[in-house]
């Protein structure tokens, strides 16, 4: 009984990957962004020892001299048609504009001991795996001269990009962002906290960013705590998406919000 029960479980297991990674309708194939299944909780920073990238920063303090060092990788999904960017550094870890992908969906998850960007949902769409996005407008590189970006692949060729009708993705709030919203943080004395006339707005860029698409993931004190389909067709044929946020809530700093959210179920087209 047991054996068959395996069987059965990898059955639907196997059918499950084949509806979310891609289907045939007409002529048209779609495509769904399928992310790895993780053996234990984890936050997905690529391969940072053999990086495609990497830069220092420096600064002198009480005459002593800090160091940080940076690393870009890229990470793809199982189908190898979706290329993210994800940066990094060896003292802060996930960076303030970077792609990521993680499974962590309980309190104890260490990766997120200091900043918790788990999505408010505690899992993805149809799995544990999502994508944590960091959007807080930052270049990034050695000459801070690059935006991070998704790039679709040419489902025949990966060495290059393509461009793709793209239909919608799915979004949520991190946690650390609606804590920050919802109760405001001491780093900010509770002045981040949202009221009524405040709003957290994401900015959905085809890859050369002619074309937008808006949603909220905040209006007042409304939140959103679940994940929200955002229609991309709009945009019409992209080779890549671009992230941007907005807060009302700033300061001479600039914005007190936190600028993470988490993504899933990126929907392509191909004619």
């Amino acid at each position: 009984m047991k054996a068959k029960m395996k069987k059965l479980s990898l059955f639907l297991l196997v059918s499950v990957f084949a509806f979310c990674g891609c289907s045939d309708d007409d002529d048209a194939k779609t495509y769904v962004l399928s992310l790895p299944n993780y053996e234990t909780y984890t936050l997905d920073l690529g391969d940072t020892k053999n990086p495609v990238d990497q830069w220092s920063t420096s600064y002198e303090y009480e005459g002593q001299t800090y160091i940080t060092n940076y690393f870009q990788t890229l990470l793809t999904d199982n189908n190898k048609i979706f290329e993210f960017d994800c940066v990094s550094s060896d003292a802060y870890g996930f960076g303030s504009d970077s792609f990521a992908f993680t499974n962590c969906t309980v309190n104890d998850c260490p990766n997120f001991s200091l900043y918790d960007y788990r999505a408010i949902t505690k899992k993805g769409v149809n799995n544990n795996t999502y994508v944590i996005v960091g959007a807080s407008g930052y270049k990034v590189d050695a000459n801070s001269d690059k935006e991070v970006a998704i790039r679709f692949k040419d489902s025949e060729n990966k060495n290059k990009t393509e461009d793709y009708h793209i239909k919608g993705l799915y979004v949520t709030n991190c946690v650390y962002t609606y804590n920050s919203m919802k109760e405001g943080s001491s780093m900010f004395s509770g002045l981040d906290k949202f009221d009524k006339n405040d709003s957290f707005k994401l900015t959905i860029y085809n890859l050369n960013k002619t074309q937008k698409v808006e949603c909220y993931l905040a209006e007042g004190t409304n939140f959103v705590t679940t994940w929200k389909w955002v229609d991309l067709t709009s945009l019409g044929e992209t080779d890549g998406l671009k992230f941007e946020l907005t807060t009302t809530k700033k300061n001479d700093y600039g914005p007190m919000t936190p600028s993470y959210f988490c993504l899933d179920g990126i929907t392509l087209i191909e004619d």
